[in-house]
């Protein structure tokens, strides 16, 4: 055999070979790397070349009210995507899709021309009369894929409250927005597929697929204390009250006094969350807890709270109103529509809301406990209910009060409230003195089944049963014989107060044709069930709160007891008697001068009658006021039933008849004195801050 080495032709097969063979190791070896040990990178790679994940917004959470109606839930409709790689030419496309959903011919054209891009919206979220017309025309390159949107069944019902979602499905008012973490869930993630060439496909039989890892894509949903009836009613009857007006503005809050549950939240004028973005800013307001405003007599409940409270009044007592003026320094502040009121009881300081009764009663209080009794049922801080937006009013720090912020705080101005406050404020008398946190938000349920049930502050004690009883009684009296007289509920007896508050205008004052109309009360007045808030700013025609929103009051408060199954009781349904009996013996307590010390009017001294003790009998006492022959009867033992208000115009026993023991007095009293001409008529219309 001969020597391969010596064979120049074998020796290049050789080398041949041997170059084979080191090839053909090199891509064993280079093949076993990228199968063995770089597979997974080049899987990664590949499914990135192949795939283009979507993320598309999560499907939010429903809101419901306490019995499950839907308030808010999400819904599926179809949006509209393209794929410009597809497209043999952009231009019929973007005609076709502008002409069907209404997008510019030209912002169409610009997305379908941009062939770097591989997805891009073309509109999201469209009707479903559109979404059939693209899907009929089957245009290459154009995708339609499920999305979902916020719908809001009962239109307008509680948007205030509710608040609406944006394009992006985020929360921005409402409860949409303070819950937006717990209801928004997971965002769902949608895979497309694209071949070598970059064209985007979906395999046949194979949809468009949705990935739900890590996690339920839906939030959780939310259960409401709101009672959709009951919010329905409330925002019908405001609403036209609100037209009927031409009012800038209103709000009514129904709350339990006992849970702090809030059965309706109504605002005027409401918008529509399904159109939120026609609506101004304005229309979409809670205006109950966003609205500050200076609450006039409403507020007077509160002062003749901290009056009992901390011992200054009782029940019985008479308050000298002072012929309807009470001189501060240089300033002199008068009654409503200038009525001239002599002395009141108690009852009849709420029942023909004088001011001067009032003014009387915080200056006794005193500044340091009447602060104490307003900021202990929580004025001038925010009743934390689970809506942004909430404002804490305004309650001024006592070393900034001026000699008249006192008197006229204790008829409502100098102080800044929302109605929530009030509503919350009039729990406390309606329980029996317990102020209850305000909320609408019952229960919080996850898609896992867990059910979160909130968790509430322990209602704190404001006032004592005594006051909160008490309260209760006279605040009856202003249905029954005084101003909120049209606030009354047939079948039901109705406690509450009329406010009609003059608007503070920029640079000091007030308006003398701006003004905020209110009534806020309970019913029924001796078991309440419910609490009912009306406010209505700046009526026109009608200004008074008896007149604008008692009427309000008294067509809800009616068609809730009826929702709430509440018999009436027909001896609830007369009005209460107008005689106001006053015990009062030799020791009973009298408004007494505990006054600031820059606050010491005169005319709250006690004058001695000078006639009509001389004899063994009983006095004559006509033409005194209420107060100063109730203290002569006292002086005497004598208990004492008054009929009326202002002056004594009539008695009985008459003069000279004998005194004995336990003798009890009948006075008719009148407010005009029987020497007087005709200064103001018994019951005086409503005026500023009655």
């Amino acid at each position: 055999m001969s020597d391969p080495g010596s064979n120049p032709a074998a020796k290049r097969i050789w080398i041949l070979l041997g170059a084979g063979c080191v090839w053909i190791i090199i891509l064993i070896a280079r093949l076993a790397d990228l199968q063995l040990h770089r597979s997974e990178e080049f899987a990664v790679k590949a499914k990135r070349q192949q795939e283009r994940t979507i993320e598309l917004p999560p499907r939010r959470g429903a809101i419901l009210d306490r019995t499950g109606e839907p308030l808010a839930i999400t819904a599926s409709v179809d949006s509209v995507f393209a794929i410009p790689s597809e497209m043999d030419g952009p231009e019929p496309t973007a005609k076709v899709l502008s002409d069907i959903l209404g997008v510019p011919h030209a912002e169409v054209l610009r997305k379908l021309s941009d062939r770097e891009r591989d997805f891009v919206w073309i509109a999201r979220r469209v009707q479903e009369d559109l979404a059939d017309r693209v899907s009929a025309r089957k245009l290459k390159g154009v995708r339609l894929i499920k999305e979902s949107i916020r719908r809001y069944p009962q239109s307008e019902l509680a948007s205030s409250v509710l608040g609406y979602v944006g394009l992006d499905n985020q929360g921005l008012s409402g409860i949409e927005f303070r819950f937006d973490r717990a209801i928004r869930g997971r965002p769902a993630r949608v895979t497309v597929l694209r071949d070598a060439a970059q064209r985007y496909y979906a395999a046949p039989g194979r949809p468009l697929r949705l990935e739900r890892d890590g996690g339920a894509v839906e939030g959780a949903a939310l259960s409401l204390t709101l009672d959709a009836s009951i919010q329905h009613i409330a925002e019908k009857e405001l609403m036209e009250a609100f037209q009927t007006y031409r009012a800038r503005a209103g709000s009514v809050v129904v709350m339990d006094p006992y849970s702090g549950e809030i059965l309706a939240l109504a605002s005027a004028p409401v918008f529509d969350p399904n159109r939120y973005g026609e609506f101004d800013p304005e229309f979409r307001k809670c205006r109950a807890i966003a609205d500050v405003y200076e609450p006039g007599s409403t507020f007077k409940a509160f002062t003749v709270a901290a009056g009992l409270e901390t011992g200054v009044i009782e029940e019985g007592d008479v308050i000298d109103c002072g012929g309807g003026a009470l001189t501060i320094g240089s300033t002199t502040i008068h009654e409503h529509g200038r009525s001239r009121y002599g002395a009141l009881p108690v009852g009849d300081v709420l029942a023909f809301s004088s001011n001067i009764g009032s003014a009387r009663i915080g200056m006794s209080v005193g500044r340091t406990g009447f602060f104490k009794v307003l900021r202990n049922l929580g004025f001038g801080k925010k009743t934390g209910i689970e809506i942004e937006g909430e404002t804490a009013g305004l309650l001024r720090d006592v070393r900034s009060w001026s000699a008249l912020t006192l008197p006229t705080m204790s008829f409502g101005q100098e102080i800044g409230v929302t109605l929530l406050q009030m509503a919350r404020g009039y729990s406390a008398i309606a329980n029996g003195g317990m102020l209850v946190g305000p909320h609408l938000i019952s229960e919080v349920r996850y898609p896992d089944g867990r059910v979160e049930k909130m968790r509430r502050p322990a209602a704190e004690r404001v006032l004592s049963e005594k006051t909160a009883e008490t309260l209760r009684r006279l605040l009856q009296l202003v249905v029954s014989k005084g101003t909120g007289k049209r606030a009354a509920v047939p079948g039901f007896t109705v406690a509450g107060k009329t406010g009609t508050a003059q608007k503070a205008v920029p640079g000091g004052g007030y308006s003398r044709d701006r003004f905020v109309a209110s009534f806020i009360g309970f019913v029924p007045a001796d078991t309440p069930r419910v609490v009912i808030a009306v406010e209505v700013d700046e009526p026109k025609g009608k200004q008074y709160g008896g007149d604008v929103a008692a009427p309000v009051f008294s067509a809800v408060a009616s068609q809730v007891m009826q929702l709430l199954h509440e018999a009436p009781h027909p001896d609830e349904s007369r009005t209460t008697p107008t005689t106001l009996v006053a015990e009062l013996s030799r020791s009973a307590p009298v408004l007494s001068p505990i006054l600031t010390s820059d606050l010491v009017p005169a005319s709250t001294r006690f004058r001695r009658p000078s006639h009509g003790l001389s004899g063994d009998g009983f006095p004559d006492l006509s033409g005194q006021s209420a107060r100063d022959a109730t203290r002569t009867l006292a002086l005497l033992g004598v208990r004492v039933r008054l009929e009326g208000s202002g002056f004594v115009v009539a008695q009985e026993p008459p003069p000279g008849a004998a005194i004995e023991p336990g003798t009890w007095a009948r006075l008719t009293l009148s407010l005009n004195p029987p020497d007087e001409e005709p200064a103001a008529p018994a019951f005086a219309p409503e005026a500023q801050n009655r």
